[in-house]
């Protein structure tokens, strides 16, 4: 599946019809386009969230049809995915390594069904100098 053209020069969306025109010329079975849709506002990207989450997948990429190719993190792409929320007891804390070093770098929860697991991303560096107390109940998001 193919959703740009980073090597055509121009913006996304004149990559896109580079694309289409090149695989118009040699019709392929194995390669195809990933069919793009243009988002008109927030009811319609709510409509294709649930599509999409529907059949399983994670998201939804936005780009700017006017953008440039860039290869690194663009404020002309943007990443839309859903994520629910749950808490968990905190039952214990791991030390930070690297840059975390001296600090908390994780920490191990357990939830209500007894479920463990240790979670590590999220924290500012205030929060790993003083993470939440054994014991305590935290919210984390998936």
């Amino acid at each position: 599946m193919i959703f740009d053209a980073p090597l055509v020069k121009g913006t996304f969306k004149k990559r896109l019809a580079v694309l289409e025109k090149k695989l118009a010329e040699k019709p392929n079975d194995t390669v195809r386009m990933l069919k793009q849709v243009v988002c008109d506002d927030k009811e319609h990207l709510a409509t294709l969230m649930d599509k999409i989450l529907g059949v399983k997948g994670e998201g939804v990429m936005l780009k700017d049809p006017e953008s440039h190719y860039e290869g690194r993190r663009s404020f002309s792409l943007l990443k839309v995915k859903k994520f629910d929320d749950a808490e968990a007891t905190v039952i214990g804390h791991h030390k930070g390594t690297g840059r975390c070093s001296g600090m908390c770098g994780a920490i191990q929860v357990r939830e209500k069904d007894g479920t463990e697991f240790k979670i590590g991303s999220g924290f500012d560096d205030a929060q790993r100098r003083k993470p939440p107390k054994i014991g305590c109940t935290v919210t984390f998001k998936f």
